[in-house]
């Protein structure tokens, strides 16, 4: 594999390495990305319905059952899916006495909301748009504890009588105050932050890389498709697996 010797450098000496995920990294284990969604389901009765309304307030407000069969159906076809070998090395990665890294301290952001970085190994994950598989109370915020498999219609919250609905972050809002806090600061503080399997679009998270480059950090983007994002330093043009198994076997 045609790495430049500086990035493998770079990641053997960096002390304190973050690595914020995006949808790439789960698409290589089947799962569709968000923008795809319409496309993924031409030959589905979700295909008349716009992914960006199922995924908002406003959406969940005008049809409550509507929304949440939207995220069962997401649900039903996540439960296919399996980590991939990104997912996996990400996970030894962090498990840094195995690699003898034992002075490397690992943080692992991630804006899917699928689980499969936890599936696949990792333990501590800052997730900065919730976790598609919780769920929690519209009105008092209680985190539902009960099982959904099957259920079709919104759930009554055994607390306040609330709507429960998915513990994921929709369009416009905010993104859950302790991640973000938490993702600030591993972007901060580290000297190599890895941007992998994402499109540099969505903030607030695609503002990390500049924060972590504000502070002296190197910025590495491994992607398939370059983003030309101009806080990059170098790229490695190639899928997440693929590079990241690579790596663990060479540093």
């Amino acid at each position: 594999m045609d790495i430049e010797p500086e990035i493998l450098a770079l990641i053997q000496n960096a002390k304190r390495v973050t690595i914020l995920t995006g949808a790439g990294v789960s698409a290589e284990s089947g799962v569709a990305t968000f923008r795809a969604y319409k496309d993924e389901t031409k030959e589905s009765l979700w295909s008349q319905y716009d992914p960006q309304k199922m995924a908002s307030i406003d959406g969940f407000l005008e049809d409550p059952n509507l929304v949440w069969q939207w995220y069962q159906w997401r649900r039903d076809e996540l439960k296919e899916k399996e980590p991939n070998d990104a997912h996996k090395a990400i996970a030894k990665w962090q498990e840094s006495k195995s690699l003898g890294l034992k002075q490397q301290n690992v943080t692992l952001i991630t804006q899917n909301v699928d689980g499969l970085h936890q599936a696949g190994g990792s333990e501590d994950v800052i997730e900065l748009h919730g976790n598609i598989w919780r769920n929690h109370c519209l009105q008092c915020c209680a985190e539902y504890q009960g099982d959904v498999d099957g259920v079709e219609s919104v759930i009554e919250c055994p607390e306040c009588a609330g709507q429960i609905r998915p513990s994921v972050v929709w369009f416009g809002e905010a993104l859950p105050e302790q991640a973000w806090h938490d993702a600030e600061s591993a972007s901060y503080s580290c000297d190599l932050f890895l941007s992998v399997g994402t499109s540099s679009q969505v903030y607030p998270a695609a503002g990390l890389a500049a924060l972590a480059k504000s502070q002296g950090a190197k910025v590495i983007e491994i992607n398939p498709e370059p983003t030309k994002s101009s806080v990059v330093d170098l790229n490695v043009i190639e899928k997440s697996s693929y590079v990241l198994v690579w790596l663990l076997g060479n540093i």
